[in-house]
């Protein structure tokens, strides 16, 4: 808690006097915030050098999503290179004298300690990495956006619509009456994770096409969560921006409603999500 408020000091030190339309420098964002997760977690500000690295584990999100089928065809070049990422992060690691946490922390697993702790260490930093730094890039990008009324780049939602928010100034002044709300509508109309897989743990009949299908236990299956998050029977008019929703803490994330009361009824919850 005490890192997370000296965020604003260091990032004041960073970049001085930033303006809003400052802030579409993408690849300086990304660089700050891969800064700022380092720093919460680990109490050390890195240098442009090690957040360039970092900086990879949003840049190199496409490849995360890719099938194997698809890394094959590409000759395994996306693997490679997320190997890679991951051999730098532990770098990162060793390099700033942080190893005595992971061999404290692999010590306290009992039967389920690595061996060697280099394996929980790079456990550990692709979390870190993927959800982390990954994950609060995009709604930090995605805030960005719609403060100045623009859709996302990279947004696979073409249907957005910003509704009475429809200048900038008005966007600024809703997110300072309340940033969180602001932040979870944002997330919801474009969430830092579109889409994600599962396996079926029990046969299940389902319609596609207008035709009924019994897909057996097993079955792998994808959801959308940016589709999950336009239900109309969920939400009154589903496309348009409306931070008030008293409803927003049911939008989806990719693993449950995070910050609602049913939170408890899903096997996992992000731990990060308040950090984030």
């Amino acid at each position: 808690k005490t890192r997370v408020q000296q965020l604003p000091a260091e990032l004041a030190k960073e970049w001085p006097e930033a303006s809003l339309e400052d802030m579409n420098d993408t690849s300086r964002v990304e660089m700050l915030v891969s800064k700022c997760i380092f720093y919460v977690i680990f109490g050390t500000w890195i240098d442009d050098v090690d957040a360039l690295v970092l900086r990879g584990w949003r840049t190199n999100a496409p490849v995360f999503i890719l099938p194997r089928l698809m890394q094959r065809f590409f000759f395994n070049f996306g693997v490679n290179k997320i190997k890679r990422l991951r051999e730098d992060t532990v770098g990162i690691i060793e390099k700033r004298g942080l190893r005595k946490a992971f061999i404290a922390m692999n010590e306290s697993l009992g039967q389920w300690k690595r061996d060697p702790v280099v394996k929980l260490c790079d456990e550990i930093m692709f979390v870190i990495g993927f959800a982390g730094i990954g994950g609060t890039c995009a709604a930090v990008e995605s805030c960005i956006s719609f403060l100045q009324v623009r859709k996302p780049a990279l947004s696979h939602a073409k249907a957005i619509k910003f509704g009475q928010y429809d200048t900038s100034p008005k966007m600024r002044a809703r997110y300072m009456q309340d940033p969180a709300s602001y932040i979870r509508e944002t997330c919801r109309l474009d969430p830092p994770v579109q889409s994600a897989t599962g396996v079926l743990k029990q046969m299940a009949c389902v319609t596609l096409a207008g035709k009924e299908f019994d897909l057996p236990a097993g079955t792998l299956n994808q959801y959308v969560v940016s589709m999950a998050n336009r239900d109309p029977a969920i939400f009154d008019e589903p496309e348009v921006f409306k931070p008030d929703r008293i409803n927003l803490t049911k939008a989806l994330t990719w693993n449950g409603a995070a910050f609602s009361e049913e939170e408890a009824c899903y096997p996992r919850i992000c731990p990060g999500r308040y950090l984030s």
